[in-house]
């Protein structure tokens, strides 16, 4: 699995083409992947996926 850090927390879109952007519910980090995430990679806590929009 091939994740990247992103440089802030505020930056909305450094991810790569195919990454999703990803924020921990829990602890608030934010991370991209190419593969779906269902938990935190630093708290194990859970993620919500910022790439999706969200259903109404």
């Amino acid at each position: 699995m091939t994740l990247s850090r992103m440089p802030t927390p505020t930056d909305p879109a450094p991810c790569a083409e195919g990454e999703d952007l990803y924020e921990c519910l829990d602890c608030g980090a934010r991370c991209c992947s190419a593969e779906r995430l269902t938990s935190c990679p630093d708290c194990d806590g859970r993620v919500e996926n910022l790439t999706e929009p969200r259903s109404e």
